[in-house]
């Protein structure tokens, strides 16, 4: 084979195989590709079984990938924040190569959750398939802003779905676009009781809070102590509570909290 062809080849490969800044918290986002076609078929606003195979595509993500410290899960899309500077020596996941953390996470997440699927029943349209991005940001305070701003995303579109699903069974779309038009949240809420009798804060934690994955102390059979991962689905409001994620993003794990985490 010629070294010049060879050559040649690789530098068109190499002129696109970009790296992220290493010893920078990376932000890696999984998203549901179609999910609103592909869940069409399903219960709205909220499908607890969608929500249970989401869950454990993001605590398989948070074992595979290299670094990964908390993930956030809302709708139908996974937030994991992932570290390589705990040590000089810690070495970044695929190199923080982009296109190979790229297409690791999202065949990871395609994967786990069709076999979940096999798992269960469930009426959905076409097959799931989910996408990545990721990027750095400077620091870990803004790894925490992040999360902080995909919670108070999520907490809005719940509204907005609850309103428009439940409204739904009255009204048609262009009613429901009138009546919502101009809202505030409040008055959304507010809305919502009045006229379909269905109360906002009453639909689960997973829905208005979404679900987070992280570690926490446990002791294991030896009798020491050692983080494990586990999935909480009675999250705190972030803003209220700032000392939560900053605990876990400090020391890796979550502190001793309640006994049903």
């Amino acid at each position: 084979m010629s070294n010049k062809l060879k050559d040649r080849i690789e530098s068109y490969r190499d002129s696109t195989d970009y790296k992220l800044v290493n010893r920078l918290p990376l932000i890696i986002c999984i998203n549901g590709r179609g999910f609103s076609k592909f869940t069409s078929l399903l219960d709205k606003p909220y499908c607890p079984k969608l929500a249970e195979g989401l869950s454990a595509v993001m605590l398989k993500l948070c074992t595979e990938v290299d670094g990964a410290l908390f993930a956030y899960l809302h709708n139908d899309e996974i937030i994991l924040i992932a570290r390589n500077d705990q040590s000089l020596e810690t070495e970044p996941w695929y190199d923080n190569h982009i296109q190979k953390i790229c297409s690791v996470t999202s065949s990871i997440a395609t994967l786990r959750f069709k076999n979940y699927l096999d798992t269960i029943d469930l009426n959905y349209v076409g097959e799931p398939i989910f996408t990545s991005q990721v990027f750095a940001v400077p620091n870990i305070m803004e790894a925490i802003n992040a999360i902080v701003y995909k919670q108070q995303q999520n907490f809005h579109t719940s509204i907005q779905f609850a309103c428009f699903y439940e409204f739904l069974r009255k009204y048609d779309k262009n009613a429901i676009k009138d009546m919502l038009h101009g809202l505030s949240v409040d008055e959304k809420i507010d809305l919502l009781y009045q006229d379909c009798e269905v109360d906002f804060h009453q639909y689960p934690h997973i829905f208005r809070r979404g679900a987070a994955c992280y570690k926490v102390p446990k002791v294991v059979d030896s009798g020491m102590m050692k983080n494990k991962w586990i999935i909480n689905t009675e999250l705190p409001i972030f803003t209220k509570d700032q000392s939560f994620l900053s605990n876990i993003f400090k020391n890796g794990a979550d502190i001793f909290r309640k006994e049903s985490f």
